[in-house]
């Protein structure tokens, strides 16, 4: 039977090496009767190979809690999708869907893409088959918190953070509540979970252990990935773009400048600088929280006597956002900055001077060739 993989994510489960994957071995995965599509639908900021963005609707849930339509540019967009979806399935047994931001849209109820699209895909004849990646809530929280400080959207520590994301998101981190959501309606036996942990994944890699999750070998030629994609911050860098967000006189477009130099500042420290951490204490706690629907997902998904996540908790202090190197991280961050504005600047200046040279001698030639001008027709109208 055609099968549609919709891989939803969650979020911070190496969700976009997997999607430069595929889209890197496009032709490949047709010759092994898949599809992975990308769909000529612009969306601001987001890359083609993310294909499943087109499903996301919960930006206009969000702007009006009361809406229970689609605008009718989604739903253009969302037609044009089917139309292009259903014409692969005419070449290939297998589509595949990705989006991690689904995750998310499942807490939207009005505008969910579970009210709609498995309906969809199961009238034209497909199978639909959902896939998911989870990762261990501390860890999960952890990577969110530094993936929102790098972008520029949060100043919150990452305490703090954690907090407020379990407030306003009760389910995000349930794993189990937010699968029973999407077992309610296209049935627990079409839910393909699997651990965000290299520990369990086929060869150590995030690549090969989604071949293997839709069906794929993964020893057949794939082109491999070159490097991981949309890496966290690490050490100090964290702080420094924290304390950057906070910052309320820098417009959006100034936060996401700095950004780009946090990750470059980030990528140049040494590769055991530290990650951002919870306590041994704290995350007993937050896992306490969520110890049960874990054994549930282990038992009724994965089935192979094993816990879901590790139960190894190093013995770490809280994330500290002052040690003695931040000092020497932030003099060395803000120089990386100025020498950089300072290159730039000089840059620009000799620029500038180039384009005075022009100027003067464009002015030159102007006055060399007026003044013979002039005298022609003062001649030409003194004659006359």
């Amino acid at each position: 039977m055609k099968t549609l993989y919709l891989h939803i994510g969650s979020p911070k489960t190496g969700t976009s090496s997997i999607q430069t994957f595929l889209k890197n071995n496009t032709d490949r995965l047709h010759e092994y009767n898949y599809s992975y599509p990308l769909f000529q639908i612009k969306y601001h900021g987001v890359p083609l190979q993310r294909n499943g963005y087109f499903l996301i609707l919960q930006k206009d849930c969000i702007a009006n809690p009361e809406t229970k339509e689609p605008t009718a540019e989604w739903n253009e967009n969302y037609q044009a999708a089917l139309a292009t979806i259903d014409e692969e399935f005419q070449e290939h047994d297998n589509v595949i869907i990705s989006e991690e931001t689904l995750w998310n849209a499942i807490l939207y109820d009005a505008l969910s893409f579970l009210k709609f699209f498995p309906k969809d895909i199961a009238s034209k004849g497909y199978q639909i088959k959902v896939v998911v990646y989870l990762r261990r809530q501390d860890q999960f929280l952890t990577s969110l918190w530094n993936q929102k400080v790098k972008t520029g959207n949060t100043d919150k520590a990452l305490t703090s953070y954690i907090r407020r994301q379990k407030k306003q998101k009760p389910l995000y981190a349930d794993y189990d509540g937010m699968l029973r959501e999407v077992s309610s309606v296209i049935g627990p036996e079409n839910i393909i979970v699997r651990r965000f942990d290299p520990a369990f994944w086929v060869d150590q890699s995030i690549c090969s252990d989604f071949l293997e999750a839709v069906g794929l070998d993964h020893t057949l030629p794939f082109e491999p990935l070159d490097a991981n994609v949309n890496l966290s911050l690490r050490g100090n860098t964290l702080e420094i773009q924290r304390l950057i967000n906070s910052a309320d006189f820098l417009s959006e477009k100034e936060r996401r400048h700095f950004s780009n130099y946090s990750r470059a500042f980030s990528a140049s420290l040494p590769s055991d600088t530290p990650t951002p951490h919870l306590s041994r204490k704290a995350t007993r706690t937050l896992l306490a929280e969520y110890a049960e629907g874990n054994e549930r997902i282990a038992r009724e998904y994965l089935r192979d006597g094993k816990p879901l996540f590790s139960n190894a908790i190093k013995d770490l202090p809280d994330w500290k956002s002052s040690n003695p190197d931040m000092a020497a991280d932030a003099v060395r961050y803000f120089l990386t900055v100025t020498h950089d504005l300072t290159e730039e600047n000089m840059a620009l200046k000799e620029a500038n001077k180039e384009l005075n040279r022009e100027v003067k001698s464009l002015r030159a030639f102007r006055d060399k060739v007026r003044h013979p001008v002039r005298t022609i027709l003062h001649k030409i109208f003194k004659r006359q």
